[in-house]
């Protein structure tokens, strides 16, 4: 904890700070107080709406990160998409890594009536696989030819969306970006059923989950996009500044929320951000990535905190990972690579009470759509 405190004011020297704005042809709506509860009807499926159906650049999905014990890992995420031929296809994605050194990666997909939602609650199915439950308690089941199985959440920290929870592109309502955290942090035990095995397997951790849409193409949301997160129980931290193609200038949409002892004890949807150690990308031209975030600002007080990144793990190039229609339609429009990074973040909260610190290490994440 003490070294990550050491690093926050180091950070802030030899950095560059991201431009002020400029004119622009287009507004760009960011998120906007007040902070609002997150809704089921924020949550369930926007397709059915008339801005998504027949959008080809309509998707949604819903992500689940977890951070498992005793060696264990995963991940999953249901996904709509409008993308190539057909509207309303559906996806579920999953990943599982087993302490033995086995992993599974399974993709399994499903036209627009193999899956379905309840109108009411939350119940959302894909084929055999259903995550449904109030927002502080959900349950996810995941069924695959390698796999089954049984995640219990119970919230930590409550659902969070960055005020109202969109950002509107031009002029017109139907088009926009859309996300909520429904479990910023969850405590998670589950079942897992390994093909071949007679045992069931039992697993404990955490786990974050996240619910997003978008009407608009990946190449008009962004330009870059940058996401912090680190899940505990104790102090969590989310962070994500979207720098918006250049027909909308250069004010990013951006938002930040630290949780500690069970509630946010700070929020803003308005900071200054600044990038430094600026590493080019050597398999690129033209694209780089910063190793070090410095955010600072007011909103349920001061605040100001630094992102280190420690390690790339992954660089991803989505036009290689993508199928062929989604190749050949987004190569027209983007060309994104994504970096993945372990770090350390330090942060600190002023107010009327005095100031608190708070540090850790979480998963950064840099995004860039066209260099």
């Amino acid at each position: 904890m003490k070294r990550t405190i050491q690093w926050l004011s180091a950070a802030m020297v030899a950095i560059s700070v991201v431009p002020p704005a400029s004119g622009f042809a287009d507004s760009l709506i960011s998120f906007q107080e007040p902070f609002e509860p997150v809704t089921f009807e924020d949550v369930r499926p926007h397709y059915d709406r008339p801005e998504c159906r027949s959008n080809e650049f309509y998707s949604e999905w819903w992500s689940f990160v977890f951070v498992l014990e005793d060696g264990y890992g995963a991940y999953a995420q249901f996904v709509l998409s409008n993308l190539g031929p057909g509207d309303g296809k559906g996806a579920v994605r999953t990943d599982l890594d087993l302490p033995e050194g086995v992993s599974f990666h399974e993709s399994d997909d499903f036209s627009e009536g193999g899956w379905s939602y309840a109108r009411d609650g939350f119940d959302l199915r894909f084929g055999e696989n259903s995550v449904s439950g109030p927002l502080d308690g959900l349950v996810l089941r995941l069924k695959n030819k390698s796999f089954d199985a049984e995640y219990r959440l119970k919230n930590v920290f409550p659902p969070w969306k960055p005020g109202r929870g969109r950002v509107q592109y031009g002029e017109s309502a139907t088009r926009y970006y859309e996300v909520q955290l429904i479990a910023p942090v969850a405590r998670v035990e589950g079942t897992i059923r390994v093909a071949g095995e007679d045992e069931p397997r039992r697993v404990k951790g955490l786990m974050y989950v996240d619910h997003a849409v978008s009407t608009i193409g990946m190449h008009e949301q962004a330009k870059r996009w940058v996401r912090f997160r680190a899940v505990h129980p104790d102090t969590a931290l989310f962070l994500t500044h979207i720098q918006p193609p250049d027909q909308y200038g250069s004010q990013a949409a951006r938002y930040a929320v630290l949780f500690h002892n069970g509630r946010a004890v700070f929020q803003s949807l308005d900071f200054d951000l600044k990038f430094g150690d600026v590493r080019p990308d050597p398999q690129r031209t033209g694209y780089a990535s910063p190793w070090v975030v410095e955010a600072s600002g007011t909103g349920s007080g001061r605040f100001r905190a630094a992102i280190k990144a420690t390690k790339m793990t992954r660089r991803e190039d989505y036009l290689e990972t993508a199928g062929a229609a989604k190749r050949f339609i987004l190569s027209k429009f983007a060309k994104p690579i994504m970096y993945y990074f372990d770090a350390m973040f330090a942060a600190e909260v002023a107010g009327d009470a005095g100031t608190n610190k708070y540090g850790g290490k979480g998963r950064y994440y840099f995004t860039i759509v066209n260099p």
